[in-house]
Order: C-alpha cells, then structure tokens, then sequence
C-alpha cells in the first residue's frame, strides 16, 4: 500500500502524494448514474492496456455501446466499485465482480455478442479455472470473481489498486463470500494482488494456448495466472 489505508463512511481513502492538491480518490460502490464515466473509463484502459485485447483489436466506438451493457449489468449485482476523487468528482479506476456462479451470456444477446469479440480470451479464462477450480461443488455466494480491475493513467502507482481490491474483500466478506479468485493477465496486476494476500492456483502461458487448431496468442509473452485468496 502507498501509505495507510483509512476508512472513512462507506469508502476507502487512499492516501495521494498529490493530495494536498487535489483531494484523496475514495473507494465507492458502483450505481446507475455511474455507467457513462466508468464505460469511458473501462474502453480505455482496457483497450490500451489489457495484453489480449492488442490481438482482437476492437474499435473503441464499438467496444463502448458494449461496456455500457455490461457496467449496467454489474449494477444490479452491488459487487462492484469505483475510486472516484473527493473534489473533482474525477473517475479514477474501477473493479468489476460477479459471483462466479454467474454465466454473464445469461445477461441477453448483446452480451453475448461482446464475449463473442474477445471469444479466444475467455476460452483461456475458462481452461486455467476448468483446470483448478470444481465448478460443480461451487455453490452461488460462495466464491467472488474480481473480472476486470484498472486506473486511469494519471492516478496510477498512488495505491487505488489494492484500494478497490481490499475494499472488494471487505464487501465480500460481508455478504457471505468465501473465496474471491481473480485472472491476472499481466505481471504487474499478479503484482498487486499479491500484495492484497492472494496467491497464485495456476498459470496459463499465452504463447501455449490454442483454439481451434490456432495459436491466436502467439509471440505474446506471459500469460494469466489464477489468483485466489480464502476470505
């Protein structure tokens, strides 16, 4: 953590070198008037920076209508956060969770188009968890999936990170969740959760995944590691 983390109402604060000047980001749960900021937000850093999505290679105005979608599904759930700064009232990051029981193509055919644009990505996903994970003994409530985590590049190195992943594991906790897995598709998020506790069930290499006969990862180095951590 960047410094001390302190708990004030119903939101983490985390404390900023540049607070004295701009205010402290604050851990926030996920509402309805939300979904435009945290849509902007999740098409880019996601479409910059998340390793898969470089080989799928999907026009930001067409990943956009789709993460309205899904940031509006995740509303409804109450499992996920955002860190908003205090004064500028700034977006600056995001972690989404669902239970893992959940199949989000229950959500309707729009979401299910969208997985449909990153289908070698969640194929991956789901091998590395089929591999360590016995979906059939997992009941609903039981085990929590931090799905997507980012921060906006200027807010970035400040702590907002294991912020909104130990805010997760508190809200978690409290409604009942015993599990809270998350897949790290890169060394620096593994980094980060590592340093909230978790550790590391199993790793996939991109270079060795294939699909249909095609190595669509190919000459991508890492991979994703499935990190868990018991609540």
């Amino acid at each position: 953590m960047a410094g001390k983390t302190e708990r004030s109402g119903n939101g983490i604060h985390v404390p900023d070198p540049r607070s004295s000047l701009m205010g402290q980001p604050a851990c926030v749960p996920l509402t309805e008037s939300d979904v435009e900021s945290a849509a902007r937000l999740y098409t880019e850093v996601f479409l910059a920076d998340e390793p898969t999505s470089h080989r799928h290679a999907l026009d930001p105005a067409l990943f956009l209508p789709y993460a309205r979608f899904y940031i509006n599904s995740l509303v409804r759930k109450d499992l996920s956060f955002l860190s908003r700064h205090e004064t500028t009232n700034e977006l600056a990051g995001f972690i989404f969770c669902f239970d893992l029981t959940d199949d989000p193509e229950n959500e309707g055919a729009v979401m299910v188009e969208f997985i449909a644009h990153f289908k070698e990505a969640v194929a991956m996903i789901h091998e590395l968890e089929d591999r360590h994970l016995n979906r059939e003994e997992i009941k609903a409530g039981s085990v929590l999936h931090i799905f997507q985590i980012g921060v906006s590049r200027q807010y970035r190195e400040t702590g907002i990170a294991r912020a909104m992943i130990q805010r997760v594991l508190v809200h978690a906790r409290e409604r009942g969740f015993r599990q809270v897995i998350a897949d790290c598709t890169s060394p620096a998020s593994k980094k980060v959760f590592e340093q909230c506790g978790f550790y590391e069930m199993g790793f996939s290499p991109y270079e060795a995944f294939s699909m249909n006969g095609v190595r669509f990862f190919a000459g991508l180095d890492g991979g994703i590691s499935l990190m868990v951590k018991n609540i």
